[in-house]
């Protein structure tokens, strides 16, 4: 077992000005023998039990009055528990035939064809009685595909209760306990229990009632976060939803409950359902193959069903949706499963996955109608998750514009079977006229109107990329810079990864991308976070080119700066988290970092085993089904002094909660005013998939205000909401030393509608 020496015990432990403060006690971070300075390196903490759910999906939800924020997270099936997916029985089963020390990912094979019988490991054939429910039920007899029978089995057995939409509240005094792990492998039992109490349960017992996995998520102006889409049975069969949450309640606005959750919810696993009829595929008068079942309609439903979708928050308060595939649910499974399974091949559902189609309309949300328009004039082809930036483009609060990356003008709509989840995409960088769209007399004219060809970017950046926004204003509230950055991408002429990381200023007369810097590594599904001092911190991404374990599953943090292009290696992780990892700033200046599959945290080539486990005895590789969902905290090097210690930082003794465009407001900071070197504020929106909708740094224009002994700052806000749409930001005070303070919860109050969005 490798030995793991910790210097200190990282918890929230001290409430200062009301916000949560990082105190260290001794026994915790992680030793970092090729890079002990820590004001270099920063630091990672031990692995924070995440509880029933991998952070697929991620964010920060605030209520109105509350200094420290609570963590929305959830992966697949967050309207179901644990064990109406996977039985316990079949999970201890296959525990109990070695599946936690025999190479491979029996908890999959165990599961994910259960209706036919084709499993491996366990060989049970097709004596199941009720233990393929789910499948029958509520998944009308389709295979579970897509890691939705990878993610939900878990050996920790007090979680296989729990839902799978979690808050969680980093203010909880149990909230950061562990015992000083840093391998996934290691955790137990015992280590969930520890800070379990911090997490609430916020599915399908708060009025979440659909599969919102691989959704598009947006916090509005208010703080309720939008969720768009999401997953009807198989892999990308989308939803029309929308579904809402609102963190003062901390439950989800009312929706149509689908007969088939409805009917598991009054007979779990069909026990009485199959006391009658053995061979029932669905429950009375609860066909999935028919829409009203699966997704009865509401008032608030998208026109397009979505699945894999991208949201925008815009100036006006309402939210632009694009892309996102779908599939025609009536087709039903492959007909000759049945008959497959008895010969020992897995189904296939092809038919079913033929009848895929992308979606090509964009559709605009409309939070105070609670209504969608669908912009048939505006279609557009983008491959899945296309990035988005809203762009200030004149004087007028009316005028801006949606930029995006990845879109090809091609046949719209893409007939069934030739959709462009993968592509083909482009490098081009059109942008959208929303509300030209919006007030075309055609609006429900099919067309591709409104779209303006602005640059071309180097390389491919499709399913791989991170963005970062940053927009610097002065102190007239006007734009001095407004940096896009793209990092990462992949070469069209090789398909190679590259470590390619460009920028667009849309303040220049001509925009244009050009290359802004270099990661360490080419990657892909990195994560990136702008910090408030106004660098990028870059962490995880798979490197398929690495020449190492620590290359090829990118466990070093890397720190980008915009002012002068460079990137350093910092401190690293021993986990993995690809294309399912997420990455969130949190008001303290530390970042959280989480998701990821649970069968791809733990990787087979992981050079730390064999290592001793509290659970299994001695684990003699990698195997997936040791991974159980896990986060952990990123330390930023501002954090420290050269000597290890704490770095003395600026703190805000007076700020407004509410600020407003055009305007100023008026901050007092501890010690002398003249000490600080910028004043932020930072939108963090939910984040997925190595993408963010409604993320952006904005550093305010100030000055001092009085005598400096007395902290008195004048900051000045923005002029324009397409400089900062309305919503909540943290702000922070960044001191000439380049260290932080904590971060206040600010709302940046809307304006008039603006135009008409209907």
């Amino acid at each position: 077992m490798q030995d793991f020496t910790c210097s200190r015990l990282v918890r929230w432990a001290a409430v200062v000005g009301g916000l949560a403060m990082l105190t260290l006690s001794p026994v915790g971070l992680a030793q970092q023998p090729d890079c002990p300075d820590r004001s270099v390196c920063g630091e990672v903490s031990p692995l924070i039990p995440m509880q029933s759910t991998e952070a697929v999906h991620m964010g920060l939800v605030w209520k109105k009055d509350s200094p420290n924020p609570k963590i929305l997270f959830h992966a697949r099936f967050p309207e179901y528990v644990p064990n109406d997916m996977a039985d316990p029985a079949l999970v201890d089963r296959a525990i109990e035939r070695g599946a936690l020390t025999t190479a491979g990912n029996q908890f999959n094979s165990s599961l994910r064809d259960v209706l036919h019988g084709f499993d491996p490991f366990l060989g049970l054939g097709l004596d199941r009685s009720a233990d393929d429910s789910f499948q029958r039920l509520t998944y009308g007899g389709y295979l579970m595909r897509q890691g939705l029978s990878q993610s939900v089995p878990t050996r920790i057995r007090a979680n296989r209760t729990m839902e799978r939409q979690l808050l969680f509240d980093f203010g909880h005094p149990d909230a950061l306990k562990n015992s000083g792990k840093f391998h996934t492998a290691l955790l137990d039992e015992a280590d969930f229990a520890m800070n379990q109490a911090a997490f609430k349960e916020v599915g399908f017992s708060k009025g979440n009632f659909y599969n919102t996995y691989c959704n598009a998520r947006v916090t509005l102006a208010d703080g309720r976060v939008c969720v768009f889409g999401g997953h009807d049975m198989q892999s990308q069969n989308g939803l029309f939803k929308v579904n809402i949450f609102d963190p003062e309640t901390e439950t989800w606005a009312p929706r149509a409950k689908p007969c088939t959750r409805d009917n598991w919810d009054k007979d779990p696993f069909g026990r009485q359902l199959f006391a009658t009829d053995p061979e029932a595929r669905n429950y009375p008068g609860c066909d999935q193959r028919d829409i009203q079942s699966t997704q009865p309609p509401d008032p608030s439903d998208m026109k397009y069903a979505r699945w894999y979708p991208s949201a925008f928050p815009l100036p006006n308060g309402s939210v632009l949706i694009l892309a996102g595939t779908d599939q025609d649910a009536s087709v039903g499974p492959d007909p000759q499963a049945a008959e497959k399974g008895r010969q020992g091949i897995p189904q296939t559902d092809a038919a079913f996955t033929a009848t895929r189609v992308t979606q090509v309309v964009p559709e605009i949300y409309d939070p105070e109608k609670d209504r969608t328009i669908a912009l048939e004039n505006a279609r557009m082809t983008f491959p899945l998750y296309p990035q988005g930036e809203v762009v200030q483009t004149g004087p007028g609060k009316d005028d801006w514009v949606v930029c995006t990356m990845g879109g090809v003008r091609v046949q719209n709509p893409v007939p069934p079977g030739g959709d462009r989840f993968f592509g083909p995409f482009d490098k081009k960088t059109w942008c959208l006229d929303v509300l030209g769209a919006l007030e075309d007399p055609n609006r429900d004219v099919p067309g591709e109107n409104h779209w303006t060809l602005l640059a071309e970017a180097a390389v491919d950046r499709h399913y791989c990329c991170p963005t970062a926004s940053l927009v610097k204003t002065d102190r007239s509230g006007r734009t001095v810079s407004h940096k896009w950055l793209m990092i990462s991408g992949r070469d069209r002429a090789t398909g190679s990864l590259t470590a390619t990381i460009e920028e667009i200023d849309f303040t220049d007369r001509s925009p244009q991308w050009r290359k802004a810097g270099d990661l360490i590594h080419p990657s892909t599904t990195s994560k990136a976070v702008v910090l408030p001092n106004g660098k990028v911190l870059i962490g995880h991404g798979l490197f398929a080119q690495g020449a190492t374990f620590e290359e090829r599953n990118g466990l070093r943090f890397q720190l980008f700066d915009p002012a002068d292009g460079s990137t350093r290696g910092l401190a690293k992780t021993t986990v993995s988290r690809g294309l399912h990892g997420t990455a969130t700033l949190l008001p303290d200046a530390m970042v959280l970092f989480a998701g990821e599959n649970r069968e791809a945290l733990v990787r087979p080539d992981d050079p730390s085993f064999p290592m001793m486990s509290s659970y299994a005895g001695l684990l003699p590789r990698g195997d997936p089904d040791q991974g159980v969902p896990v986060g952990q905290l990123f330390f930023p090097p501002y954090l420290f002094k050269p000597d290890g210690s704490l770095a003395d930082r600026p703190v805000i003794k007076e700020g407004p909660d509410d600020i407003k465009y055009k305007d100023h407001f008026e901050l007092e900071v501890e010690g002398r005013s003249d000490e600080i070197a910028s004043v932020v504020i930072i939108r963090s929106d939910h984040n997925t998939h190595s993408f963010t909708g409604g993320d952006r740094y904005v550093e305010l224009g100030f000055e001092l205000h009085g005598d400096p002994h007395k902290g008195g700052l004048r900051v000045h806000t923005p002029r324009l909401p397409s400089q900062a749409v309305p919503g909540i930001y943290m702000l922070f005070v960044v001191d000439k030393a380049g260290v932080p303070g904590v971060g206040k919860q600010v709302r940046l109050k809307p304006e008039t509608q603006g135009r008409s969005s209907g």
